[in-house]
């Protein structure tokens, strides 16, 4: 793109294009490039690395015979060099995106060296969960504020780390409201990103960051309170939730067709609805430990987030059915409004109903993505078909007291068909295309 701007006065010169052409033309460059130029940016970037950890060696060298007075003003000097920076980055936030990105880049590792520094300066002792719980709460105005993607990544990483390190190991410094603000930070930063952006290299591999650690984190919410049951029902609206946004992403630019929230969302609702297809599940998990308690579930906070999240992605799916029809692309919503109302309904008084309903939603999907393939001559429907189908075979087969030469069989015959429908749609494909031609 930098040769295309060069080239640019030339052409007007020569008449091939016009001023207001060539301004357009330099408009478009600096919103597809987002005003980064590459190469410097990341050259900048690794020496001002290289720099600040030479110093950082040189003062480490010289820490014992530096008075306190003097840790004192070296500890908080990363803080405020980067918050001096993120504060210019602030005002010419519209200017230049490279003094956005560096900006809370380096005021992000500006604030947790001095936190770390002040720390051993004082000896305040505490875990690596406390330290990355202050380090996170103090930068997230300026991750809200600035949305770098640079500061986003190790934002994503750190507040994960964070979160599975307290909430799996039932710490008892973190709350339920501790990981729910950092992960709405997490929804509204990548929004934010996604929304001002629109380069598909830079932008992609949040699609597959974002839901991996927003669902790791969201599984921790099961380990502080009671009813760690109603997990599945909050998965399945976040599930639900990755679709949509996927599909979304995807109707705004065809790049995104492998992004991660479509593929995470409709791999976890598969997952999912195969561990509900056993009677496991809704008899001992949902009837005997969910229902069959003393204490109610509806004082758990997390029975309030899955009925918000549930309730309002078919709020969400009903308000733009007339004008995405996004409902109709994606019946996994619709899977997801039966399987919540079966939740509470079937869970509680018929459990093997539930068992029942689950694989007929396994069915009725592989059913639709496999006609879809087929009449649309798709390989990708039709393979995603025929993933529901098989797995719903190999769960129900899995149920029977078979022998090792029936399984076999089983197995060779699941793969066979595999095989025979996808060369029916690859003839038939190349059959109309020859037509055509």
């Amino acid at each position: 793109m930098s040769r295309t701007r060069k080239y640019l006065p030339e052409w007007v010169s020569e008449g091939i294009i016009s001023s207001e052409q060539q301004t357009e033309i330099e408009q478009w460059l600096d919103a597809r490039q987002g005003r980064l130029p590459g190469m410097i940016f990341w050259v900048s970037l690794l020496a001002g690395i290289l720099v600040g950890l030479g110093v950082l060696l040189i003062i480490a060298h010289n820490w014992d015979d530096l008075p306190h007075f003097g840790r004192m003003i070296l500890s908080l000097l990363p803080a405020l060099i980067g918050t001096s920076l993120m504060l210019f980055a602030a005002f010419r936030r519209y200017e230049n995106a490279v003094w956005m990105e560096l900006g809370s880049l380096l005021q992000m590792i500006g604030l947790g060296a001095s936190i770390a520094l002040v720390s051993q300066v004082y000896h305040v002792y505490g875990s690596m969960e406390s330290y990355l719980f202050a380090w996170l709460l103090v930068f997230t105005p300026t991750q809200l504020l600035l949305s770098g993607r640079l500061s986003l990544l190790l934002y994503l990483i750190l507040s994960t780390w964070f979160v599975c390190a307290a909430g799996y190991n039932y710490s008892p410094d973190v709350e339920p409201l501790h990981v729910g603000w950092m992960l709405l930070v997490m929804v509204y930063s990548v929004r934010n990103l996604y929304s001002e952006q629109k380069s598909v290299l830079l932008l992609l591999p949040y699609s597959w960051l974002f839901p991996l650690c927003f669902g790791l984190g969201f599984g921790t919410l099961a380990f502080k309170g009671k009813h760690p049951e109603l997990l599945f029902l909050g998965y399945a609206a976040v599930l639900g939730w990755f679709i949509v946004l996927g599909e979304s992403i995807k109707t705004q630019n065809d790049s995104y067709r492998w992004n991660g929230l479509r593929i995470f969302g409709r791999m976890g609702l598969l997952i999912l609805f195969s561990l509900f297809s056993y009677k496991f599940f809704w008899k001992q998990v949902i009837q005997d430990e969910l229902f069959k308690v003393r204490s109610p579930f509806v004082t758990s906070p997390l029975f309030w987030i899955a009925i918000i999240l549930l309730a309002g992605l078919l709020a969400y799916s009903f308000l733009q059915t007339n004008r995405r029809g996004i409902i109709f692309r994606s019946p996994e919503l619709i899977a997801i409004a039966l399987f919540g109302i079966a939740f509470f309904l079937l869970g509680r008084y018929f459990p093997l109903a539930g068992m029942v309903l689950t694989n007929l939603l396994m069915l009725g999907l592989g059913i639709y993505y496999l006609q879809k393939g087929i009449s649309g001559k798709s390989l990708l429907w039709l393979n995603y078909g025929l993933l529901w189908l098989a797995v719903l075979l190999i769960c129900r087969f899995s149920d029977m007291s078979q022998g090792y030469l029936a399984r076999g069989l089983f197995f060779i015959g699941v793969g066979t068909l595999l095989f025979i429908v996808n060369v029916f749609v690859i003839r038939k494909r190349g059959k109309e295309q020859g037509h055509v031609g």
